[in-house]
């Protein structure tokens, strides 16, 4: 019997340890990195950590987070000081699992926004009236009614939805609020609007009316050739010259300009999805 108890009480503390995750992990870059290096290290080839993370040559900046396809997890400690000068180890994170729907996440950018659920962005999604969004302190015409106000267009509500997407983290192949590719953020984007997009940016490409760089338009996507000689990057353009794209750069959506020479050099062309036909009546 007291074997019997001791084998439990071992099987309970075997299975309170965390297993690392093999489905993927993540590399900080630190100085004296390579990508040759930080490929042996994970079992993986440099072409994959091209490919994952848009890379174009073999620079790479320190603090930089690198995407490691296939790799394994590494559960390495890193080494933090206690107040009384000691040193002491304390584990590093391990990737962390997708959140079940409607989740909030705790994450959050420089500047203080949280990533949004997917209740909130369905919110957001939704035609707002003028009339709904009229300062209340202006009184209402006295002489005669006046017509009835249009509902907000499908390009507003893209953009409305887009934008609070700022927070949301880069994941490659990413589909999910957990995280995010450029063609997987604006796939998500319209869908939250009912509209159907293919998943991939070279899909994407072939989809609406080729728009001149000169004729832009709020709600157009913008699309570069990467890593690859085939469309493998898109954003969602929103005026003034800038773009919201989901970035491994940045490993963030976020805002960026054409004219920056990275992407200004890169840029293939851009197509129109919507269009004023598509636009919701006023009820």
């Amino acid at each position: 019997m007291k074997r019997f108890l001791t084998a439990l009480v071992a099987l309970a503390v075997l299975a309170a340890i965390p297993a690392v995750s093999l489905a993927g992990a993540t590399h900080l870059v630190r100085k004296g990195d390579t990508l040759g290096k930080i490929a042996r290290s994970h079992h993986v080839s440099v072409a994959k950590i091209r490919e994952a993370n848009a890379l174009e040559g073999t620079r790479l900046s320190v603090g930089t987070k690198l995407v490691i396809p296939g790799g394994k997890a590494q559960s390495k400690r890193r080494k933090v000081s206690s107040r009384k000068g000691k040193r002491v180890t304390v584990p590093a994170s391990t990737p962390a699992e997708e959140p079940s729907p409607g989740t909030q996440l705790s994450l959050a950018d420089p500047q203080g926004r949280t990533a949004p659920t997917e209740a909130e962005l369905t919110e957001l999604a939704r035609a707002v009236k003028t009339d709904d969004t009229a300062s209340p302190t202006v009184p209402p015409a006295t002489y005669g009614a006046e017509p009835p106000k249009a509902a907000e267009s499908v390009k507003d509500r893209l953009l409305r939805v887009a934008q609070r997407m700022l927070a949301v983290p880069y994941r490659f192949g990413g589909t999910t609020l957990w995280g995010l590719d450029c063609s997987g953020f604006v796939q998500k984007a319209f869908a939250f609007l009912d509209l159907d997009l293919p998943r991939t940016a070279r899909e994407q490409f072939r989809e609406g009316a080729k728009i001149a760089k000169a004729d832009l338009s709020p709600g157009d996507l913008v699309f570069f050739r990467t890593y690859a000689s085939y469309p493998s990057h898109v954003g969602i353009y929103l005026g003034d010259n800038r773009f919201v794209h989901a970035s491994s750069h940045d490993r963030k959506v976020t805002i960026e300009n054409l004219d920056t020479p990275y992407y200004l050099k890169r840029y293939i062309g851009a197509k129109r999805l919507l269009f004023e036909e598509m636009e919701a009546p006023a009820e």
